[in-house]
């Protein structure tokens, strides 16, 4: 992570965790303009992914058989008082908290709503969002009060309506809106992290040729035009259109 502003509580990495990351690097490439390189994250052996010079998420095995599947990560000022913080709030560590090499420590977690999530304690600042950035992120719990209740004890976020559909809220920091919430419904609870795209009608038609599926076509929001997409191995991302 690199950048200027350092905004606890607000969306700052994602890592994707695939089977066979080379098979699916050239899809991203298309869709978001990333690179990948040998770079590493603790101790997972990912590669850092970039748009241009710049670090923007990361990719690699999980070394077990698992669903190809993205980890969204959120800022925090001291990962260790949050592990024990979360867990009494209802959330569990999974592992963690651990060095991520550059001086940072970082967990990943089951929220109150029983979804994955990452925490990571970094002193790297985080960019405004600019295409191929991490710009957004949706929670599907199947608890939305209780998660609610979660990230407001354990990150001070507030809470507005989000105005796109019933139930749908927006946490805040600082009183800007910094990721969705909703309920889970039929699916399982989970983040899904949204990249900015400078053009969201060309990454969905480069998702297509690249081998990906449209989850949910293009449509407006108050965040602006999006289109949640997957990638050839199956693992669910957003596309919103910043300026």
């Amino acid at each position: 992570m690199a950048g200027t502003d350092r905004a606890l509580g607000v969306p700052c990495w994602a890592e994707l965790d695939v089977d066979d990351p080379g098979a699916v690097t050239p899809f991203y490439a298309a869709v978001l303009g990333w690179s990948a390189d040998a770079e590493g994250v603790a101790d997972h052996q990912a590669r850092v992914l970039r748009h241009g010079a710049s670090p923007v998420a990361a990719i690699g095995s999980p070394g077990v058989a698992a669903p190809p599947v993205w980890t969204l990560y959120l800022a925090v000022d001291d990962v260790d008082a949050a592990a024990e913080q979360l867990e009494e709030l209802g959330g569990q560590v999974l592992h963690g908290p651990e060095d991520d090499g550059a001086g940072g420590r970082l967990l990943v977690a089951l929220d109150a709503g029983a979804a994955v999530v990452g925490l990571w304690e970094s002193d790297d600042g985080i960019p405004a969002p600019s295409p191929g950035r991490l710009c957004w992120a949706e929670a599907a719990s199947a608890e939305p009060g209780t998660t609610r209740t979660f990230y407001r004890e354990l990150l001070g976020w507030g809470f507005v309506d989000g105005g796109d559909q019933p139930g749908h809220q927006h946490g805040l920091v600082d009183g800007a809106p910094v990721a969705g919430l909703g309920l889970a419904g039929d699916a399982l609870p989970h983040w899904l992290p949204f990249f900015a795209a400078a053009d969201v009608d060309a990454a969905v038609a480069a998702a297509r040729g690249a081998g990906g599926e449209v989850v949910t076509p293009v449509a407006p929001g108050p965040r602006g035009r999006h289109a949640t997409l997957a990638d050839p191995a199956g693992a669910r991302f957003g596309v919103i259109e910043v300026g």
